[in-house]
């Protein structure tokens, strides 16, 4: 058995999760989901040609996979020869696919606005988070956009392509970043796109499959490890309230473990029997957040990695 086997996934999971406590996220204009973006706008008309808009769509997600996926395969394998050169390269190719700590940096202004009373800033600084319409919210569904944004987050962005990193190493982990960053893209269902972004957003619900429950067993322990957990609503009657059944089981999970009632104005309400979500909730969330994230590392990235690599 190589004695590297283990070491060198272990050496560029650390040294990626370091980075991203210290560096935390890469410019825009350099970031890996904007280059994604910028890729599946500048094909998605080339696609759109095609009269079958769903095989289009299938095929514009396969395209894009290959077009990201065989040349960081391919500079892997060229580097694998360089031992100190490969673990940089993977350490910052896994730190692409995943996004931990910039979350805290994100929230700040609004949990700040909204401390100090300022809701119209509040507004402006969540709406630049959530990526939705925020004029006109009051305080508590300013909260609840947030929670719901953390919520999500951390099974898109945390989760799964850790998961996949443990499961297929750095491939795996940056597959997984485009496929969600094009179910963003063209997975709503909207006129455009409710034919063209029906196989992303099937992909991406079967990628999800198994880290959304991950997420929701970890969001109910960072509860539980924390003391929060004050009251249990039945997942299945809180799930359902979203198109998106990955993110309705981390929403639904945090909904349930604070009983808290979180709505989309004008989509979904999620525990309508639930109190109003406060600021103190979003810093409760953001600290479920972490101390997930942590119990995942311990009790499933790693020891996963160990079994496949050494057994």
């Amino acid at each position: 058995m190589n004695p590297l086997a283990i070491e060198l996934p272990l050496a560029v999971l650390i040294g990626a999760a370091v980075i991203d406590f210290i560096f935390g996220e890469p410019r825009k204009y350099v970031h890996t989901n904007t280059v994604i973006k910028k890729a599946g706008v500048l094909f998605d008309p080339y696609f759109r040609t095609f009269n079958n808009k769903r095989v289009a769509g299938f095929f514009y997600l396969m395209f894009l996979i290959m077009l990201f996926g065989i040349p960081v395969y391919l500079a892997l394998i060229i580097m694998s020869k360089f031992f100190i050169v490969y673990i940089i390269l993977g350490m910052i190719l896994l730190k692409e696919s995943f996004s931990l700590t910039s979350i805290a940096e994100d929230i700040e202004p609004v949990v700040k606005a909204l401390e100090e009373g300022r809701i119209d800033e509040a507004r402006v600084f969540a709406s630049k988070f959530v990526k939705r319409d925020t004029m006109g919210l009051d305080a508590g569904k300013i909260s609840s956009a947030v929670i719901e944004t953390i919520s999500t987050t951390f099974l898109n962005d945390v989760v799964a392509p850790l998961l996949y990193f443990a499961l297929f190493g750095i491939p795996g982990a940056f597959i997984t970043r485009v496929i969600n960053v094009i179910d963003s893209l063209v997975g709503q269902k909207n006129h455009r796109n409710y034919d063209f972004g029906k196989w992303p957003a099937i992909i991406h619900t079967l990628v999800n499959y198994i880290p959304a429950r991950i997420s929701s067993f970890l969001i109910v322990v960072g509860s539980e490890l924390l003391n929060y957990r004050v009251s249990t609503v039945p997942l299945t009657s809180v799930r359902a309230a979203l198109d998106s059944p990955g993110n309705g089981l981390a929403i639904g999970s945090v909904a349930s473990s604070l009983n808290i009632r979180l709505e989309k104005v004008g989509s979904y309400v999620i525990n309508d029997n639930g109190f109003d979500p406060s600021v103190g909730d979003i810093k409760r969330v953001l600290n479920i957040y972490y101390m997930a994230f942590y119990v995942y590392m311990i009790i499933l990235v790693i020891p996963i990695m160990i079994i496949l690599y050494l057994i």
